[in-house]
């Protein structure tokens, strides 16, 4: 999970066209399993959270993508606060609904 934090005053919708970017890139890296961009526009703060097939695929595409981060964060002006990595120690997602498919 990723962190930055800007000053646009309208996070959500950069934070919206970031993801779009990333997914298309990811979405060619092996193991990529989905990713989730939280923002909140009264903070600046969006976390963004990649899932993958597992940490072994995770790491192996780890320079490419710190590589993308750095270059859309600096596109979109804002600041890397952290990078963590976290297990899932529990996920139930029957009801979220991809966000970019139209309805």
């Amino acid at each position: 999970m990723t962190t930055t934090q800007g000053t646009s005053e309208d996070m959500v919708a950069l934070a919206a066209m970031a993801g779009e970017t990333m997914v298309e890139w990811l979405r060619d890296l092996e193991g990529f399993e989905g990713l989730v961009m939280l923002s909140n526009d009264q903070t600046g703060t969006t976390h963004v959270i990649s899932f993958w097939e597992s940490k072994e695929v995770a790491e192996r595409s780890r320079v490419a993508r710190l590589k993308l981060r750095d270059r859309i964060t600096s596109t979109v002006g804002v600041d890397v606060q952290e990078t963590e990595a976290y297990d899932v120690a529990f996920a139930h997602l029957s009801s979220f609904r991809d966000a970019t498919r139209p309805d």
